[in-house]
């Protein structure tokens, strides 16, 4: 009962007493609970407890707290989930958590990036997108870039990037945004055919999905082979015309991305 009222009075983050309230929380009984044996079998609880976490991990103190033996109670919902809300609500957690670097380096020693890459595959649109923002979460970090490309998640997201669910596509071009900056990285998306994919998103209407294509588009083009495949893939004139909108970001990404493409070639055109 405890658990369902502070749920019922937090969930919206806007109207969230304990998100408004400064300071941390003690969190020790909740993560001792969500170890207790018979939770594994009581799926109600289960929700309850992992929503009451993603909640608390709202707060930059909270985060800080969760700790290794917190972190490993909610990847133990992730291993073997009783249903997709509890696997969703257990991605939820790992996500905001994720903005701490040390919090990511407790995911990758607890095996957390094995379940959220089968996740994204699962025809459950809000579990896709939840294990997505995680992993783009996870991906902010150098180790959590290495962890998540050698998990073979690329191929997985890069089908995403095709889905019809505004929020699965945010995600997903989100984490390969992030994804990107790892070189190894750069020749999967490229092998794994995700440069057609991003080019085709640079016209969306949604400024978050367009600004993150141009981003990935951008780190992608450092790579000379990539480079001429963006070229051919018809990438210059949706990106110029991203310099000309209103979305910071992605203008940023843009100019980059074409200076990456075409300076070179305008280099040597100057040579001569």
């Amino acid at each position: 009962k405890v658990l369902t009222k502070f749920v019922a009075q937090n969930e919206d983050p806007k109207a969230s007493p304990n998100f408004a309230a400064q300071g941390g929380d003690d969190m020790k009984f909740l993560i001792k609970l969500a170890r207790h044996p018979a939770v594994d079998e009581n799926a109600a609880l289960g929700l309850l407890i992992l929503k009451t976490f993603k909640i608390l991990s709202r707060k930059h103190d909270n985060r800080i707290a969760f700790g290794a033996e917190g972190i490993r109670s909610v990847v133990r919902f992730l291993s073997a989930p009783l249903n997709t809300r509890i696997a969703g609500e257990g991605a939820n957690v790992i996500l905001n958590i994720c903005y701490e670097k040390d919090n990511v380096e407790h995911v990758l020693k607890s095996d957390g990036v094995i379940p959220l890459v089968a996740f994204l595959e699962t025809p459950d649109l809000d579990l896709q997108a939840n294990a997505a923002g995680a992993i783009q979460s996870i991906c902010f970090q150098e180790q959590g870039r290495i962890s998540v490309r050698e998990c073979n998640a690329i191929p997985a997201i890069i089908k995403l990037l095709d889905c019809d669910n505004q929020k699965v596509q945010t995600r997903a071009v989100g984490a390969v945004h992030n994804m990107s900056s790892d070189p190894e990285a750069i020749r999967t998306i490229r092998r794994k055919n995700g440069i057609p994919h991003l080019i085709r998103l640079l016209s969306s209407e949604a400024s978050a999905i367009c600004g993150s294509a141009a981003g990935a588009l951008q780190n992608v083009s450092r790579e000379v082979a990539s480079r001429q495949l963006i070229r051919d893939g018809g990438a210059v004139p949706p990106l110029s015309a991203l310099l000309f909108g209103t979305d910071m970001q992605a203008q940023v990404c843009a100019a980059g991305a074409l200076l990456n493409i075409l300076g070179p070639e305008l280099g040597e055109n100057q040579k001569t």
